[in-house]
C-alpha cells in the first residue's frame, strides 16, 4: 500500500494543504478560503508545459506534465505553483 504524498500551502496568513492519492491519482486541495481553494484545485487540474533537467548542466528539455499522473508530476508542478498563483508550498511544514 502507497503512501499518500501531503504538503502544506499557504496563500497569505491563511494555510491549507494539497494531498496526492497513489493509489487512485487523484488529488485533494484542503484550504478554508474557497476563492484560493479554487485557485489551487484548478491549477493542479491543468496539464503545463514545463522545462526540467535533461543530461547535462546546460540541457533542458520542454515537456507536458499532468500532476495526477504520478508523485513526481505533483511534486515538479507544486515547485512552480508560488510563480503561477501566488500560493506558496511550505515543503517544511508537517501535514498531519
Amino acid at each position: 500500500m502507497q503512501e499518500n504524498f501531503k504538503v502544506a500551502v499557504q496563500y497569505n496568513d491563511e494555510i491549507g494543504y494539497v494531498e496526492y492519492e497513489q493509489a487512485s491519482k487523484t488529488i485533494k486541495v484542503v484550504f478554508d478560503n474557497a476563492a484560493t481553494h479554487q485557485i489551487i484545485e484548478s491549477y493542479l487540474a491543468s496539464e503545463h508545459r514545463i522545462r526540467v533537467p535533461g543530461e547535462g548542466l546546460l540541457d533542458f528539455k520542454e515537456v507536458t506534465i499532468r500532476p495526477t499522473e504520478s508523485v513526481d508530476n505533483m511534486k515538479t508542478v507544486l515547485t512552480r505553483m508560488w510563480e503561477k498563483t501566488g500560493v506558496h508550498v511550505d515543503w517544511s511544514r508537517p501535514v498531519a
